[in-house]
């Protein structure tokens, strides 16, 4: 028994200060479920008066962040996002951002878990967007962050996670390749998205075994936080409040694009395309169904902790402490782990299972010799 309906996801990246606003103004408009998620976005540091600094790299300062995911139906989009941009005054640079997804839903919800409203909001953010996902080792993340933002590509965003499957089969490799992993995504106009792709395949080596994978997904619409730096401002304004007012003056990020500084590569990459799965359930449920996915061909998996959030504590349907599990998968096959998941009983009562969907456009991870042959 396959539900699969559509839906929109929404996720809104807050700076921690923000959190308890957020998460006031969910309940007040009776927003029943949202999921959050700690993490961090890098920006540079501040430079010092030495002489020298300006020849060394710049450091970085973390930023805490509370990643927020709300399902909805598509009339409910722009409400939501102006609800995010509201309460957390994502027009300030250094607040955060918001975007929009279309998924797929494919287990049965209570009628309450996709938020709906009649109310028509005018359509904010902007359109032509493409978000990039990439699973890094721990520790890997950070340098790639400096180098995007060096080159003002965008502001990453960095969770973290726990690697499964591919990793046990690299013999003594596997040794080399810390089981802890780490989340980095960046929202980037949609021509340049190849170009990005390309440049943290390049800086991540993510073309050696046991490195991770990276894929594109469309952006339905975003508005992007623009504060890369600590950097004072020394003239009335600063440099990320320019860049937010040329975004609103022009009603779009076309100006930002940067496909014409990439520099261009020749490199024939094997980009292949897919379906993103998300299986969201009770916590320590999560490793039985990949066990059973691996006997159908899922190799691989990153698996993260989030807590789900309920507006009216006498009417949950979910227990809070969730785990996520990401998997890239083959389009072909999405029907056949579907099967797998209900035969196993993964949207029962016991696990508390949801899943949901995402086409990838265009994903990378490295391919063996025999892989690329099948």
């Amino acid at each position: 028994m396959n539900s699969k309906r559509k839906a929109i996801r929404i996720t809104a990246i807050v700076h921690r200060d923000l959190t308890d606003l957020v998460i006031s103004a969910l309940k007040r408009n009776k927003i029943h479920y949202f999921y959050m998620e700690p993490g961090r976005y890098p920006v540079l540091a501040k430079r010092g008066w030495l002489l020298f600094d300006f020849y060394q790299n710049h450091s970085i300062i973390d930023t805490p962040v509370t990643i927020f995911e709300v399902a909805c139906e598509p009339i409910a989009e722009n409400f939501l996002l102006t609800l995010f941009r509201d309460a957390a005054e994502l027009n300030v640079p250094g607040h955060g951002s918001v975007y929009s997804e279309t998924i797929d839903l494919h287990s049965s919800v209570p009628t309450d878990y996709i938020f709906t409203i009649e109310e028509k909001n005018k359509a904010i953010g902007f359109s032509g967007l493409t978000g990039v996902f990439c699973i890094l080792p721990r520790g890997s993340a950070e340098p790639i962050a400096r180098l995007i933002l060096q080159n003002g590509v965008a502001v990453p965003t960095i969770s973290y996670g726990t690697g499964t499957g591919l990793r046990d089969q690299l013999g003594l490799l596997r040794i080399t390749i810390p089981k802890e992993k780490e989340i980095l995504k960046i929202v980037v106009h949609s021509s340049d998205a190849e170009h990005a792709m390309d440049f943290i395949i390049e800086v991540g080596r993510l073309d050696l075994p046991g490195r991770g994978f990276i894929f594109e997904f469309p952006i339905g619409r975003g508005l992007l936080n623009t504060k890369v730096s600590l950097e004072g401002p020394k003239q009335a304004a600063s440099m990320d409040q320019i860049i937010s007012a040329l975004d609103q003056l022009y009603g779009n990020m076309d100006w930002r694009k940067k496909s014409n500084q990439f520099r261009q590569s020749t490199r024939q990459r094997n980009y292949f395309e897919g379906v993103n799965v998300v299986l969201n359930c009770k916590e320590e449920s999560i490793e039985s169904a990949l066990v059973s996915l691996r006997k159908v061909g899922v190799s691989s998996s990153t698996i993260s902790l989030n807590k789900l959030m309920h507006s009216q504590s006498e009417l949950n349907a979910f227990t809070p402490a969730r785990e996520v599990a990401n998997l890239l998968i083959p389009k072909k096959n999405l029907p056949e782990v579907i099967s797998v998941l209900e035969g196993i009983g993964f949207f029962g009562e016991e696990t508390e299972g949801i899943a949901y969907t995402m086409e990838i456009p265009r994903a990378f991870s490295y391919q063996s010799k025999l892989t690329k042959k099948k």
